[in-house]
């Protein structure tokens, strides 16, 4: 699985995009960009959780 990630994060947080392409690929099939992004972040940043745990509530609430 190939994360495709936005200009904007590669220039904002390229080590985390490239931390998350290598997670997904790691993880395999499941698991979408968004949430590899979000691992990967939260994994160097723990003190972003609220920021992080929102940004993915958004996303469900948007898909419902």
């Amino acid at each position: 699985m190939v994360v495709r990630a936005g200009l904007g994060t590669w220039v904002l947080a390229p080590r985390t995009t490239w931390q998350a392409r290598r997670l997904a690929a790691d993880f395999g099939e499941g698991i979408d960009a968004k949430t590899a992004w979000v691992m990967a972040r939260l994994a160097r940043h723990p003190d972003e959780d609220g920021y992080a745990m929102a940004h993915l509530d958004d996303e469900r609430r948007a898909g419902d």
